[in-house]
C-alpha cells in the first residue's frame, strides 16, 4: 500500500513498518522529545499511518471474508 509523506510523494509501506512508525512517533511524544514546532507534524503523520493501518486491516478483513466464502461455496 501506498500513503503520502509530507511533501505529497507516494511511499510504499508495509502495515508493519506503518505501526512501528506509529510506535516511534508515540514513545518520542510521551518521552517529550519533541518541539511544538516539530508536534503537530508528527501527529499528522501519526493521523495518517493511523488511517493507512485501519484501511489495511479492512481491506484484509474483506479478503479473508471473501476466501472463506469461496472456501463454502466449494463444500456445497
Amino acid at each position: 500500500m501506498c500513503i503520502r509523506d509530507s511533501n505529497m510523494a507516494k511511499i510504499n509501506l508495509t502495515y508493519e513498518q506503518a505501526l512501528s512508525r506509529i510506535e516511534e512517533i508515540t514513545a518520542r511524544i510521551e518521552a517529550g522529545e519533541l518541539s511544538v514546532d516539530e508536534l503537530a507534524k508528527h501527529v499528522k503523520e501519526a493521523s495518517d499511518l493511523l488511517k493507512f493501518c485501519k484501511s489495511k486491516l479492512f481491506e484484509t478483513e474483506e479478503e479473508i471474508d471473501k476466501i472463506l466464502k469461496e472456501m463454502d461455496e466449494e463444500k456445497a
